[in-house]
């Protein structure tokens, strides 16, 4: 069974036989409930005390969508929902929202449930986020000004490594940036990265989440999946189409203080277009 992460709030991931999609059993509506008598049942048990590893469900079974109280996304749905939470979160709250047989809806109350044990994570999480003392911290990024391939560009999607067919230099990033409305995205750009719902702050004032899995789209080209919520890293757009924003990325290196990403364009196949970024590590 494969593990997915969610990026929705980012506080929250679940597992999933789906690669994008929540989880999700037979739909039916069930015996109209009131929203007191729903937020009654709503249960939310973790596998041990504290642990980050939880089922959110409602007794007696119901068919219901859970969505995090922090910022009403999607959590899941189903009968009992699997939900992982990230470290940098402490207490999280849920709310869940059910069909009844006569064709309305009803919404229960939140209910929170606080987190201190953080077990079954993917390896990645360590790999971006880790302290190497067995923690977690913040990173900070700039553009890859020793990379001998520029430091962003396109190339040949699941071929390349890096920026190969159009490079952009650190001499002419400042330009881009300019000619995209990033201007605060240039040689003098920055992100940090850390877990949490607002893990992410970036040289231009804005501020997100961020979280990673070891997900590959083919083996021995990248190594994982990064994907941000709020905001974007550097340059973090597609040019071709009208420089809308990109939020996933393959990743291709995390090593050496060297962070390489890639967004294909939409569509693109083997060897179609790509974006690549180079960024470094700084203390």
């Amino acid at each position: 069974m494969k593990k997915i992460l969610f990026a929705v709030p980012l506080l929250t991931v679940m597992f999933s036989f789906m690669a994008c999609d929540p989880i999700t059993d037979k739909e039916g509506p069930g015996a109209s409930v009131s929203a007191d008598e729903l937020t009654s049942d709503l249960q939310i048990t973790a596998e041990s005390d504290g642990n980050n590893n939880l089922t959110v469900f409602t007794s007696p079974t119901r068919f219901v969508k859970v969505y995090s109280a922090s910022d009403n996304s999607l959590v899941g749905s189903g009968t009992a929902v699997k939900v992982q939470v990230l470290p940098g979160n402490s207490e999280v709250s849920y709310y869940v929202v059910t069909d009844n047989e006569d064709g309305t809806t009803t919404k229960s109350g939140a209910k929170s449930i606080s987190v201190s044990n953080y077990t079954k994570l993917d390896p990645m999480l360590t790999t971006l986020f880790g302290d190497g003392k067995g923690g977690f911290t913040s990173y900070k990024y700039v553009w890859d000004t020793d990379a001998s391939n520029g430091v962003w560009g396109n190339g040949a999607y699941l071929q390349s490594t890096g920026p190969a067919w159009w490079i952009v230099t650190k001499d002419q990033i400042d330009g881009q940036a300019a000619g995209k409305n990033l201007t605060k995205d240039g040689l003098d750009g920055w992100f940090t990265m850390a877990l949490g719902s607002k893990g992410v702050t970036t040289s231009r004032g804005e501020t997100g989440s961020v979280t990673a899995t070891s997900d590959v789209v083919k083996s021995g080209w990248d190594i994982g999946t990064l994907t941000f919520s709020g905001t974007i890293p550097l340059m973090g757009i597609q040019p071709n189409v009208n420089n809308q924003r990109q939020y996933v990325y393959q990743i291709l290196k995390a090593s050496d203080g060297e962070l390489r990403l890639c967004a294909p364009e939409p569509n693109a196949g083997d060897g179609g277009t790509a974006w690549y970024w180079n960024f470094k590590r700084v203390n």
